[in-house]
């Protein structure tokens, strides 16, 4: 008696975690391409300010709303190269002196945000 209590147990327990698991909607940051994104955001692992956005967008759920395309440059030489490129389309970063991070670009806008507190502010006016 006591397996078949345990095993009712155990099923309705994995029932019900298949069931909840498919009510939870897909976020926006699901499936889109890089010009489908509202924000692409360069950063880097270990990054504090990178961090800071990150912590940002995680306390607002930001990234449920917002199709935000998260880029690690440090580890990633693909992802570095996009930086550049997109830096391009950014005269307003001075890129003189190099091309850190944290950086968010709005395709939409045309438009780059280099530093955590100019990406915070758009974010916030999201």
């Amino acid at each position: 008696m006591k397996k078949i209590i345990i095993i009712f147990i155990v099923a309705v327990v994995a029932v019900s975690y298949f069931f909840f698991k498919n009510l939870t909607p897909a976020t926006p940051t699901s499936n889109f391409t890089d010009s489908e994104a509202d924000l692409i955001l360069f950063w880097g692992d270990g990054c504090p300010h990178c961090q800071k956005v990150d912590d940002h967008i995680s306390a607002n759920k930001l990234d449920q709303k917002l199709k935000i395309a998260k880029k690690e440059i440090y580890n990633n030489p693909d992802n570095r190269q996009l930086l550049g490129e997109t830096v391009k389309n950014c005269p307003e970063i001075d890129t003189s002196q190099g091309i850190g991070v944290p950086l968010a670009y709005s395709p939409k806008e045309k438009k780059c945000f280099y530093g955590d507190t100019p990406i915070i502010n758009w974010l916030s006016a999201k």
